[in-house]
């Protein structure tokens, strides 16, 4: 068993778990792999340019893959969708209670392929993810570096079961 790493932030990564804190109370996200980054801000016109890349088509046709075949369906069910939300994801639409997260952010080195994309629930995982991230990478300016470790969700939907 690997030994809990904790930093200033309060944040603790034991194994394949995470944990953070959202609203004063401790989250644990189970399945969670830490990543040894070099962390640069990137250059605002080319996080801007995948950004809206992102928001144009990117989110659209990722949340279309989820449900590319029957397994892929099968693996939303075990996560908690419902009929309804696996019929939002067929039409391009993210369920509510949802969003599309990078695993490595659009802000650091990131890039919109779907390897690098997760459906996790909003509350209290992608909050709890974000908040984190923000703590270890919000000071950093246009070009900055720090060495981190990096929380990311396995797979392409978090949690994986309900």
């Amino acid at each position: 068993m690997k030994k809990a790493i904790q930093n200033k932030h309060n944040y603790a990564f034991n194994d394949h778990s995470f944990s953070g804190t959202l609203k004063g109370k401790t989250i644990i996200l189970d399945n969670v792999d830490m990543k040894e980054i070099t962390y640069t801000k990137r250059n605002r016109n080319e996080f801007n340019q995948l950004r809206r890349k992102f928001d144009s088509s990117v989110r659209k046709n990722f949340a279309k893959y989820l449900v590319k075949d029957q397994n892929s369906i099968n693996r939303l069910i075990d996560a908690g969708l419902s009929d309804v939300d696996i019929e939002d994801l067929k039409d391009g639409c993210i369920p509510d209670n949802y969003q599309v997260h990078h695993k490595l952010p659009l802000d650091d080195g990131g890039t919109n392929v779907y390897s690098n994309l997760v459906l996790i629930r909003n509350d209290p995982y992608h909050k709890a993810l974000t908040n984190a991230q923000k703590n270890l990478t919000g000071h950093l300016n246009e070009g900055d570096s720090v060495h981190i470790q990096w929380p990311i969700p396995r797979n392409h939907i978090y949690p994986e079961k309900e």
